[in-house]
C-alpha cells in the first residue's frame, strides 16, 4: 500500500489522492471537493486508455495535465489503482513525474 500522506510530503505537491479507474476515492490528502476530483481524473484515465488502446500504443501508465496555474500527474497499476499528485508550482513538474514513474514500479 502507497504512504500518500509521505508521497506528497516527498514530493511537496499540495494534494493527492488514491482511487479506482472507475472515480472511487479510496483516500484523499488536502484536496477539497475530493471525491469529484477522484470521478474526473478517473474518467480521463479511463478515455487516454480506450484511445491508447485504439492506436495500439500499449498498456496505458501516465497522464499529465499542465495548466497555467498547474500540474496534474495521475498514474495507474494492471489493476487499474490510481494514484494523482496535484501541485500549483509547476517547477515541480520534473519530480513529479520522476517520483510517479516508481509507485508502481513502472
Amino acid at each position: 500500500m502507497i504512504d500518500l500522506n509521505a508521497l506528497v510530503e516527498e514530493t511537496g505537491a499540495e494534494s493527492g489522492l488514491s482511487f479506482n479507474i472507475d472515480g472511487v476515492l479510496l483516500e484523499s490528502v488536502n484536496l477539497e471537493y475530493d471525491g469529484n476530483v477522484a470521478a474526473m481524473i478517473g474518467m480521463i484515465l479511463k478515455m487516454c486508455l480506450e484511445m491508447s488502446e485504439d492506436v495500439n500504443n500499449g498498456d496505458l501508465k501516465q497522464v499529465m495535465i499542465k495548466n497555467q496555474d498547474g500540474i496534474v500527474v495521475a498514474n495507474k497499476n494492471e489493476e487499474d489503482n490510481c494514484i494523482a499528485l496535484l501541485s500549483k508550482d509547476i517547477s515541480k513538474m520534473g519530480l513529479l513525474l520522476r517520483k510517479m514513474d516508481t509507485i508502481f514500479n513502472n
